[in-house]
């Protein structure tokens, strides 16, 4: 096996770990019936500062009808998701909701919120 070869398989390892480890990350609501395929942000720059917004994409894992709301308790946050709009999710049906948004004196939005730190304060309830 030559140097090059073996250089770049170790190169790759940490790479292939961590793309693992993240989809790994899951949530669950509801008694299980509604899923959070993914949690992700976007970074919107003017070269001095940013904004950076936080989205969870949701879905019905249920034969039914489901009544939900979405709740972001995330410090620091503009226009979060209060909890207080009660929306439905048709059987398997995804939808992606805007949790809110952070603004940074950076362009690069250094100092946003990590997958984990989405997860923990984000909080789906389905009101009957």
């Amino acid at each position: 096996m030559s140097k090059r070869f073996t250089l770049a398989a170790l190169a790759a390892l940490p790479i292939a770990f961590a793309s693992m480890g993240a989809q790994a990350q899951m949530a669950t609501y509801c008694d299980g019936r509604i899923v959070a395929n993914s949690f992700y942000s976007n970074v919107i720059s003017n070269n001095t500062r940013s904004t950076v917004p936080y989205f969870v994409q949701l879905q019905n894992r249920s034969g039914d009808p489901i009544r939900y709301t979405v709740r972001f308790t995330a410090p620091n946050i503009q226009m979060p998701q209060t909890g207080s709009v009660v929306a439905t999710l048709a059987s398997y049906q995804q939808v992606t909701v805007t949790l809110g948004q952070q603004s940074f004196n950076n362009p690069s939005g250094t100092g946003q919120l990590s997958q984990q730190d989405l997860i923990r304060y984000t909080q789906v309830t389905c009101p009957r």
